[in-house]
């Protein structure tokens, strides 16, 4: 299995350093990036892929668009695609969009950076255009980076903002979180490893989970408690409010 990766974007670099660490070798990856050679070749040399200035679309199996959205179709209207498995991971572009432009089906994805561990969520949503066996394709390709699940036109926007946003929101909470503890006497690294372990640890028990989140909380949170009058702040500044915006505005297409 030969793949292209049009782009050298953080995505991109994700996706590739996951799917070597899963066990693709870095011969089988092609980069491409018209925007920044200089970042595509140490790419390159950092991961020990091949890079390419004048790529053939047709001469691989699987095409990666990470590109930014507003040049995913113009490429492709530049491209003779024959029968190889089209995945954009570009935000707010739709299958149909892509499959008006080719005739071999395509697959609209949606990572997180997490994928580069191997730890990522995936959404997948699949053009009218994908066979049975691109499909199998496009779902076993990202399972070797994480989780999968499939989306569509209705839940695309959704499952983008709450996994391939959220780590940003994560990291926000981190970042507020962490002077506390350096205040207290704790250094920057350790103070962030702190918390991001015991968040780790969290998000593991969920995982394993089926209660609601409240009766989490009530096992962490004993009535009067540290833990209780912490979760009382966060309720007094409205939280829950503010996460419900910010994953709506983060799905919602820029106009």
């Amino acid at each position: 299995m030969n793949i292209l990766m049009v782009g050298a974007g953080s995505m991109s670099e994700s996706l590739v350093k996951g799917w070597l660490d899963s066990g693709i070798s870095p011969q089988t990856i092609t980069m491409t990036n018209r925007a920044d050679r200089s970042r595509l070749f140490a790419l390159a040399e950092q991961y020990g892929v091949r890079t390419t200035t004048e790529e053939q679309v047709n001469q691989f199996d699987v095409v990666v668009l990470a590109m930014q959205p507003d040049g995913v179709l113009d490429y492709i209207k530049r491209q003779t695609f024959t029968d190889q498995l089209v995945v954009s991971v570009a935000a707010h572009i739709t299958p149909a969009e892509i499959e008006a432009h080719i005739s071999c089906g395509a697959v609209c994805a949606m990572p997180n950076t997490p994928v580069a561990f191997r730890t990522g969520m995936i959404g997948l949503w699949f053009g009218d255009l994908v066979s049975d066996e691109k499909r199998q394709q496009a779902t076993a390709l990202f399972e070797r980076v994480g989780e999968t699940v499939e989306t569509n036109a209705a839940t695309m926007p959704y499952l983008m903002a709450a996994a391939g946003c959220s780590p940003a929101f994560f990291y926000e909470i981190v970042g507020a979180m962490t002077p506390v503890l350096t205040k207290a006497g704790f250094d920057a690294s350790s103070a962030r490893r702190i918390i991001a372990q015991a968040m780790k640890g969290s998000a593991e028990l969920l995982l394993h989970e089926e209660r609601p989140t409240e009766e989490l909380i009530k096992d962490v949170a004993a009535p009067g408690g540290p833990t209780d009058r912490g979760v009382r702040v966060l309720r007094e500044h409205d939280l829950a409010q503010a996460m419900y915006e910010a994953l709506m505005e983060s799905a919602r297409e820029k106009n």
